[in-house]
């Protein structure tokens, strides 16, 4: 697998297509670029696709530190620079989405479009987050714990389940805590009212972490924003009801 040096760190990268469109895709907590492997495949031609294994998560370096939403935002804007993007679409699942969310907030010039999915402006209960966030610095790396955690991305169970659990243990300690955090202090809905980037947001229909109340609420934020809550689905609509999510997906990219 490609990688490349940024900020001194080497990230993991998977990479499919050619042409004039490019596209950025960023994982979710205890996730990786695996979650977004056959988005890449299925991309039109005219289009390029990046998914990126961000620091601290899946093949990337994992350095001590630091992380954050915010850091992960710069990054994503060294790794654009890296790659020759000029403008781009980003896309965001979960976790990933809010850190397209800080990105789009701060470097929106360098965005053609933007696609949340799963995702939310702010936590519901940042004093829960908080505690589970600092849990990742002394609780044993169990497999069974990493199972639950997975279990929670899926309505709908994939047949893949035990790789994607191994992908979930592969974060460092110092990427999870700090991580978790940084999300738990922060809330784009206000900054997002001043974003003006044509907006896809996805939810599931069964997501009970992410629902489509969240959903609402950035699509009443984003001026222009298009909301679409995907039936049967949870957390990961693109792994769990594809049929659904790539149409809507690839008329986006079109439109």
């Amino acid at each position: 697998m490609p990688r490349v040096s940024i900020h001194g760190v080497a990230l993991n990268y998977l990479t499919k297509g050619d042409g004039p469109q490019n596209v950025v895709f960023i994982h979710g907590f205890c996730q990786s670029s695996v979650f977004w492997k056959e988005a890449l495949t299925r991309l039109p031609a005219g289009h390029r696709g990046f998914a990126l294994d961000l620091k601290g998560f899946g093949d990337s370096d994992k350095p001590p530190g630091p992380y954050g939403i915010p850091i992960f935002a710069d990054e994503i804007l060294a790794f654009a620079d890296a790659m020759g993007l000029d403008r781009f679409v980003l896309v965001g699942n979960s976790m990933g989405g809010v850190v397209c969310q800080s990105f789009a907030t701060r470097y929106a010039h360098r965005l053609s479009k933007l696609v949340l999915v799963s995702t939310g402006a702010y936590a519901r209960n940042p004093a829960g987050a908080q505690e589970r966030a600092e849990k990742f610095l002394t609780m044993a790396w169990d497999r069974s714990y990493f199972e639950e955690s997975v279990k929670g991305f899926f309505a709908i169970r994939p047949e893949n389940w035990e790789d994607l659990v191994d992908v979930a243990m592969k974060p460092c300690r110092e990427a999870l805590a700090q991580t978790g955090l940084s999300s738990a202090s922060l809330n784009f809905l206000e900054a997002l009212r001043q974003v003006r980037v044509p907006t896809l947001i996805v939810q599931g229909e069964r997501d009970t972490s992410r629902t489509p109340e969240d959903g609402k609420e950035i699509q009443e934020a984003i001026p222009g924003s298009v909301l679409h809550v995907l039936a049967g689905a949870g957390h990961t609509p693109q792994l769990e009801r594809p049929d659904l999510f790539y149409p809507l997906f690839l008329d986006f990219l079109a439109a």
